[in-house]
């Protein structure tokens, strides 16, 4: 009952009286890349938009991007010690990384196989802000936007010689950091920026570590019509997974290691390569030319032997925008996609698709609408199946209207067709008495944005409906398609308010699902709340205090329904910043302030559950130095 007073406090706050002080952060006005691939705003935008800036994510602590994440209600992080983290978005259950594009700058990071889109490594100081479009991306990204985007924008190098930083985070279990940026110009038309970061972590639970390397170079080469980009990104991993726990060995020690031989121990290495070239042709026409190449070698072992592969991604992405009559344009793309995965010892398996996509924006008077449209083209080959080899010809639609009835209030109505077909690691354990399908996923949404008083608020309605949804059958141990409709529906309700130097935001969302029989899609907390605090004490010291607030929920797997639920719980942490001058940053925080014995993830057996258990209590330091 208290948990849930909680709640109703974070919607409530908003009926106190508020300073005149004009909001700072997320705004209607904010620019954003959005799913149309074009700089627009966020109150022309028909989604539920949350935009993390490099400010919001620096005062709340967060030191990688799915930190950042926890602070968006209706993202539910899910991570299982010595892997990296997925994005679980309006309930997408066990295989959200396969149903939520996350992009860096626009490139898909996601892997042909279920390896996901591994975000530890991007450093979170290079991060300039994290878009977060619910049903977004569908038709200009196409294969794997089910539940919406993520896309990181990391920071430009900058017009300015001799630039950067050097920081240094100590923390719980061991934890070393150290990431180096610098920055410089060539001449008037070239920039360049160099980043380096080490990371070293023991992990909660003996037999877990997870270090990183990584290095990246950008540039940027200024034209007279336009930019060329090149980026360069290298990192590799060494990780230790300690395993799932049973009941008993929970109950005995949360923090040992599986004792059923279950742990593993491996490496990562990747190579990637992106270009980017935009030339405005005309005051009104531009174009667009992304390119990237993704080389990923992973070796792991195990008591039950070794798992090794390697991946090789190639996308190519050409694009016109034409801008026609006043603020409305017309963007006609194409993508091209080959991915291959080489498992030792085993076979191999391709996946290869082409694209073409259309997008129209209009607007008229107080109304703006979009209309777009993708076909898309999909084939797998195998190297020992013949059964997996198919290809799949798929639509993605997109049909949205706003009408702007204040000068600060939106009110939208869209509905988007999305689909994705199966990765590597599916086709690998599928079900053979069952050929696979693509799944489809239309999504019907009604939201308002608007200011009231001094309140931003952002508030939307939504129904989701997929066909042929692609899952893990625990009873026959293998992935097949449902053969009927699942069902998500819920609203998310995001407010953001100022009381002089006292910042507050909260968000909501609340989610009712549908599998078979009517039963809840397990692993999906029917309740995610956020409450933010933020107060600038002076000019030097900021504080930060962040909520999270998980309902209850059934362990994923349970698609019956039969065992019990997990209890909700609530997260808080604490952040504090001192500025010693304009140089010298100092930082440090405590999470889990109470100490509360959660979950990263839970499995249902009805032999016997399987627990990840998540960090208690653990605290962070850190020192920036700026030049």
């Amino acid at each position: 009952m208290k948990k849930f007073l909680f709640i109703s406090i974070l919607l409530g706050i908003n009926s106190l009286s508020f300073s005149e002080e004009k909001l700072n952060s997320i705004k209607l006005d904010d620019t954003v890349v959005t799913s149309e691939n074009s700089k627009e705003t966020v109150g022309n935008i028909s989604k539920n938009i949350t935009i993390l800036t490099a400010e919001e994510i620096n005062e709340r602590g967060a030191k990688t991007v799915a930190e950042a994440l926890k602070y968006v209600s209706n993202i539910t992080v899910k991570e299982m010690a010595g892997s990296d983290a997925s994005f679980d978005m309006r309930g997408q259950g066990s295989t959200a990384s396969s149903n939520v594009l996350v992009m860096v700058d626009g490139v898909p990071m996601n892997s042909i196989d279920q390896s996901g889109y591994k975000t530890s490594q991007i450093p979170i100081d290079s991060v300039e802000k994290i878009e977060v479009i619910p049903s977004g991306g569908s038709v200009l990204y196409g294969d794997g936007a089910i539940g919406g985007m993520i896309n990181i924008v990391t920071k430009n190098p900058k017009e300015k010689t001799n630039y950067g930083n050097v920081s240094f985070t100590m923390g719980s279990y061991d934890l070393k950091e150290g990431q180096v940026t610098y920055g410089t110009t060539v001449g008037k038309k070239l920039l360049l920026e160099l980043n380096y970061m080490d990371r070293k972590k023991e992990g909660y639970r003996s037999y877990q570590k997870d270090n990183l390397e990584a290095f990246s170079l950008r540039s940027k080469y200024l034209l007279d019509k336009g930019s060329l980009g090149f980026k360069y990104n290298y990192y590799k991993t060494k990780f230790k997974a300690p395993g799932s726990l049973s009941k008993e060995e929970l109950n005995d020690d949360r923090q040992q290691s599986s004792l059923n031989g279950w742990r593993i121990d491996g490496n990562t290495e990747k190579n990637r390569f992106t270009g980017d070239y935009v030339y405005n042709i005309r005051k009104d026409l531009e174009f667009k030319f992304l390119g990237d190449f993704s080389k990923e070698n992973y070796k792991s072992k195990s008591k039950y032997g070794p798992r090794n592969y390697k991946t090789d991604v190639i996308y190519l992405k050409p694009q016109v925008k034409y801008n026609y009559l006043e603020d409305n344009y017309l963007v006609l793309g194409t993508d091209y996609y080959r991915g291959k995965t080489n498992i030792e010892n085993d076979s191999e398996i391709k996946k290869e698709s082409l694209g073409v996509y259309a997008i129209n924006n209009f607007n008229l008077g107080d109304f703006n609408f979009t209309q777009g449209y993708r076909r898309q083209d999909v084939k797998y080959k195998t190297s020992s199946n013949k059964f997996r080899d198919k290809t799949f010809k798929e639509n993605a639609f997109e049909l949205s209207g706003s009408y702007g009835y204040s000068d600060t209030g939106k009110t939208y109505l869209s509905y988007t067709r999305a689909f994705r077909s199966p990765n590597t690691d599916e086709l690998g354990f599928w079900d053979p008495n069952n050929d696979f399908k693509s799944q489809k996923t239309d999504t019907y949404e009604l939201g308002i944005k608007d200011y009231i008083g001094n309140v931003y608020i952002s508030t939307s309605i939504f129904h989701i409906e997929t066909k042929n949804e692609i899952y893990f059958d625990k009873i026959k141990y293998r992935n097949t398609n449902y053969n009927g409709k699942t069902k998500r529906r819920g609203i998310d309700v995001s407010l953001e308010e100022y009381f002089g130097k006292l910042k507050l935001s909260q968000s909501v969302t609340y989610l009712h699902t549908e599998f078979e029989n009517n039963k809840a899609i397990p692993g999906i907390p029917k309740i995610k709340g956020v409450f933010n605090i933020n107060y600038q004490l002076t000019e030097k010291i900021n504080l930060n205090n962040s909520w999270e607030y998980y309902g209850k929920m059934f362990k994923n797997d349970d698609l019956k329904n039969e065992g019990e639920k997990l209890d909700d719980y609530i997260l808080t942490g604490i952040n504090i910043q001192y500025k010693l001058n304009e140089r010298f940053i100092l930082e440090g925080g405590v999470k889990n302030l109470f100490n509360e014995k959660y979950y990263d993830y839970v499995s249902y057996d009805s032999g016997g559950d399987s627990y990840y258990p998540a960090p208690e209590r653990n605290y962070y330091g850190k020192i920036t130095y700026i030049f």
